[in-house]
């Protein structure tokens, strides 16, 4: 009798565990590939990860905020940058300093905790600016790109672009990030946390979605992502052909390096970007094709924020090695002086010389 009271006892402390464990089962398979709206989906990432990214953070944010800080300030003061095109250039400038200046600060502080410490309103407005900076910066790339291309195209008819033609170009690139960026705001897309739940982000929306969420993520990947960047290629290709022919006299050869530096640019950030892009792939189509939310490869979730935030660096080093102007305003801007390029071009860049024209 003993053996069998201790045995039924057993039992019933034993019984309860498996309804509990079972419990448990559905509740991360529905946190994880179901999404809750008042849970983060990605829940699992390892924490080790988050460490290391948010070091990472704030290495590449401190270093790309000097850069374009430094840009910045060149841009301001210098007597080097006054044609218009150093505009668009500027534009850019701009973008990155801003993505910059809102990325490590709070994404790189809730690394370290392990978790988003803004809560959720802030975790919205940061979502929005982060949209926000990410079309500005694709936009501002295909900006520049089109713009070689039409002076390019205008240069055999001696025709040069206005000022409004420059300005109307920065105004399209801030309304355009504008209007792609706030739907998500008023229900139309989703802002929640990020892959690694430390930052926040447009979360993807499933093929049983709504019909508003869907409404927003396939005109923001088709007129934000795909038509910039074929539009990028293609303008690259034609500005190249147009200025091998026509680019002759001295004034249109160093027009014709800001160009091999903006499409060098290009190239680099969008490579820079191929992460992201994977990352969201690697979401949203099993979302649309299988109607669940799989787990990102820890190693790409960490790979593509920290890309993405190194693009931003990108500006201020391709204009360093490719273009002799900028390089001159931006090392005249530390020494005072351009003694570091060779003699005919530094005589050009003296302020008591004869004038460039702007174009």
């Amino acid at each position: 009798m003993d053996v069998r009271k201790f045995i039924c006892e057993n039992c019933v402390r034993e019984l309860p565990l498996v309804p509990n464990l079972t419990f448990h089962n559905n509740t991360e398979m529905q946190i994880t590939y179901e999404y809750n709206d008042e849970e983060c989906p990605w829940y699992y990432y390892d924490s080790s990860y988050k460490t290391l990214l948010g070091a990472c953070l704030v290495c590449l944010g401190v270093f790309g905020m000097l850069l374009n800080s430094w840009l910045f300030a060149t841009f301001m003061h210098s007597h080097l940058l006054t044609t218009k095109s150093h505009l668009l250039v500027l534009n850019l400038c701009t973008a990155s300093l801003g993505r910059n200046l809102l990325g490590f600060p709070f994404a790189a502080s809730s690394a370290f905790a392990k978790r988003w410490l803004f809560g959720p309103d802030a975790c919205q407005l940061f979502a929005f600016l982060n949209q926000f900076y990410g079309i500005f910066q694709m936009t501002s790339l295909f900006s520049l790109v089109l713009e070689r291309y039409i002076l390019a195209r205008h240069t055999r008819r001696e025709r040069r672009l206005c000022f409004r033609y420059y300005w109307s170009l920065v105004a399209l690139t801030w309304v355009n990030s504008l209007v792609f960026a706030i739907p998500p705001l008023f229900g139309y897309g989703l802002y929640s946390c990020d892959t690694t739940g430390t930052a926040c982000m447009y979360l993807w929306p499933s093929s049983r979605a709504s019909g508003k969420l869907l409404g927003y993520a396939i005109p923001y990947v088709l007129f934000c992502c795909v038509l910039p960047v074929v539009g990028i290629f293609y303008y690259m290709g034609k500005a190249s052909r147009l200025e091998s022919i026509y680019y002759r006299n001295e004034i249109l050869r160093e027009e014709k390096h800001l160009t091999k530096c903006i499409h060098a640019l290009c190239v680099i950030t969008l490579a820079l970007w191929i992460p992201a892009a994977l990352l969201a792939g690697i979401q949203w189509f099993p979302l649309l094709v299988f109607g669940y939310r799989p787990h990102a490869p820890p190693v790409l979730a960490l790979i593509a924020p920290l890309t993405s935030e190194a693009a931003t660096c990108v500006p201020v080093l391709s204009y360093l090695s490719c273009d002799a102007r900028i390089r001159a305003a931006l090392l005249g801007r530390m020494r005072k002086n351009y003694a570091l390029l060779p003699p005919q071009y530094a005589m050009r860049y003296r302020r008591d010389q004869v004038c460039f024209k702007t174009l």
